[in-house]
């Protein structure tokens, strides 16, 4: 069913724009900061997609260090507003889940206890105002953006304590992370 809808989104999507115009390949690679109250720690992405006028759509990934290493994979939507011949402002949003990176099974036994810590995905989204500069004769330009983000995952870890006759005793802690920050990106797109 989920395949379905997508066929038909995608198709629906694909007779707009080619009745309207002509879509071409774009990509926005940025680097850039995360400020938080946590902490503040880089971050790197790549979004691939359509561009279609003062539109772009695409699918986004990256890796963003900000007090948790993870790995955010998400759908991102532009709508730009051109100041000047080759300069534009951009508004963007994005949406999609958050991957902690590493394993998300780890094992720990310290002689008496054993733990188990599973990491579980979760929310991930974006929205930022951004400035664009186009160079040369073709699409390329140069991207500064002041955005926010917030990253939500989870983590579970479970303790077995010892003892004589089996079942033994656990104890699970659940943690969730929702992580908020200012971020401040510089890149390339074309």
């Amino acid at each position: 069913m989920k395949k379905n809808f997508l066929v038909i989104c995608l198709l629906a999507v694909s007779g707009i724009l080619s009745a309207q115009g002509k879509p071409r390949f774009s990509s926005q690679n940025t680097a850039g900061i995360l400020v938080g109250q946590n902490s503040t720690a880089p971050l790197v992405q790549t979004i691939n997609g359509i561009a279609w006028q003062n539109w772009f759509t695409g699918i986004g990934t990256g890796i963003d260090w900000y007090y948790q290493r993870s790995i955010p994979l998400f759908w991102e939507g532009e709508r730009g507003f051109r100041i000047a011949p080759r300069r534009k402002f951009y508004f963007s949003s994005g949406v999609g889940a958050n991957f902690p990176w590493g394993s998300s099974r780890g094992y720990i036994s310290n002689g008496w206890n054993t733990v188990t810590r599973r990491m579980i995905p979760g929310l991930y989204w974006n929205a930022g105002l951004g400035y664009k500069v186009g160079l040369g004769k073709q699409n390329d330009a140069v991207l500064l953006q002041l955005g926010f983000s917030n990253k939500i995952h989870r983590e579970e870890i479970t303790t077995v304590y010892p003892c004589f006759i089996p079942p033994c005793p656990e104890h699970t802690e659940s943690f969730k992370y929702n992580l908020r920050a200012l971020s401040l990106k510089l890149g390339w797109g074309f």
